[in-house]
């Protein structure tokens, strides 16, 4: 037989009532998200019934309000991780990253991170891999928070016949660095040996504009600006 303790109070009884209340298993209330998309569905729902949709005006409006509710959604599933970097990359995605490593460097630690399996931190580290070798023959100046496309199209000046190859080096990079998807294994490869044949490659100097790098280079010495000749 279980002796009963002494009756509790009408206080104590309250607080532990709440307590017990207060645990997960008992909290059935929708979570954040949820509460915000159903929130946000609500009041769109409004809006649209009151836009008549045979005014282009209006039809406007209401494509300006879808465009911005989706860039709200999207920073907010952002901020809580539902769309994040992918989890297996492991190294900074920037091209500029400290330490400044060598380009070989970069080849080195890419072709590895490719053998043990991390094909995101290979496919980053490949593009960097490109991106400083360009930067050590002066091809190329990395400006902070330039992209990978950016870099890509950059690099075309001096490589035009690769510049398929460069734009789907840019994809896989943002592929492995910004997408919850991770990049195939024939992505991190093509991207490594691109970065490598580059690295071995001369660039094609006469296809760079007057406005370009060649220009600067011709102008800062004091040569003509046509042709090819006096590249080392």
């Amino acid at each position: 037989m279980i002796m009963a303790g002494p009756p509790l109070d009408p206080d104590e009884a309250r607080t532990r009532t709440l307590e017990e209340l207060s645990k997960a298993e008992y909290d059935d209330s929708p979570g954040f998200i949820q509460w915000l998309l159903g929130s946000i569905e609500k009041w769109l729902v409004g809006v649209l019934d009151g836009i008549d949709g045979s005014s282009t005006t209006q039809a406007g409006i209401a494509v300006l309000i879808l465009l911005a509710l989706g860039a709200a959604a999207f920073l907010v599933l952002r901020r809580t991780g539902l769309i994040r970097r992918s989890h297996a990359l492991s190294v900074d995605p920037e091209l500029d990253a400290e330490p400044v490593l060598s380009a070989a460097q970069l080849r080195r630690a890419a072709e590895e991170s490719i053998a043990a399996g991390r094909l995101d931190d290979g496919t980053v580290l490949a593009l960097r891999a490109l991106v400083r070798d360009l930067e050590e023959r002066t091809l190329l100046d990395v400006a902070a928070g330039m992209t990978a496309h950016e870099a890509a199209s950059r690099a075309s000046a001096s490589f035009p016949e690769l510049r398929g190859r460069l734009q789907r080096g840019a994809d896989a990079f943002d592929t492995a660095a910004y997408s919850h998807r991770q990049a195939s294994s024939k992505q991190a490869d093509d991207l490594l040996r691109l970065a490598v044949y580059i690295a071995e490659s001369s660039p094609d100097l006469s296809a760079l504009e007057p406005s370009g790098i060649g220009a600067e280079a011709s102008v800062a010495s004091g040569a003509p600006t046509t042709g090819t000749g006096g590249a080392a």
